[in-house]
């Protein structure tokens, strides 16, 4: 099963330790991520929340790419892929909690009304039916940082959405090329 999947070039070329002992290419844009300044401002924060830990925010995408490599035991390269994924998303989860108490907010995992839940997690166990969810939770992600993006007053939270947004489209790349390969 390990050659149906397409050879997919590293996103970014950088070198990572992993406790197994093999290097992981880290799938995420070049471009660095701009950091957020500016004063409480509670109507950014509530959009950061659903980002960060909403029912379909960073959180889930995180706990969803770790469980689904956990399932995908007979192809090595997938669920290495999957972390790295999982890895990046970390990272945005990080950078949207800095933002959120930069902006006066509680990085708490919840989206402002209610506390994050393990069931916001896709748990298909068959390839196909993961690529599917996977597309579908990139795509959100992507027209939320691109809405949240356009309605924030603040540049700096802008300009961190529409960066992290362009993580997204290259996961969205890899999920669809994947399932595309299945076919």
């Amino acid at each position: 099963m390990e050659n149906s999947f397409p050879q997919f070039l590293p996103i970014h070329n950088s070198q990572t330790a992993h406790p197994k002992g093999h290097n992981m290419t880290v799938y995420i844009d070049s471009a660095p991520y701009p950091e957020v300044n500016g004063g409480p401002d509670p109507e950014t924060v509530a959009m950061l929340k659903d980002d960060y830990a909403g029912a379909k925010g960073e959180l889930t995408a995180i706990t969803q790419y770790v469980y689904q490599s956990g399932r995908s035991t007979d192809n090595d390269a997938f669920a290495n892929s999957l972390l790295q994924i999982a890895i990046v998303e970390m990272t945005h989860l990080d950078m949207l909690g800095d933002a959120i108490v930069t902006l006066g907010g509680n990085p708490r995992f919840d989206d402002g009304h209610y506390y994050w839940n393990a069931s916001n997690t896709n748990y298909a166990s068959d390839i196909k039916e993961m690529l599917k969810a996977n597309i579908s939770a990139e795509k959100h992600a992507i027209e939320s940082y691109t809405k949240h993006a356009e309605l924030t007053k603040n540049p700096s939270v802008k300009a961190l959405l529409e960066r992290i947004a362009k993580d997204e489209k290259l996961h969205l790349r890899f999920f669809t090329e994947t399932l595309e390969s299945l076919k």
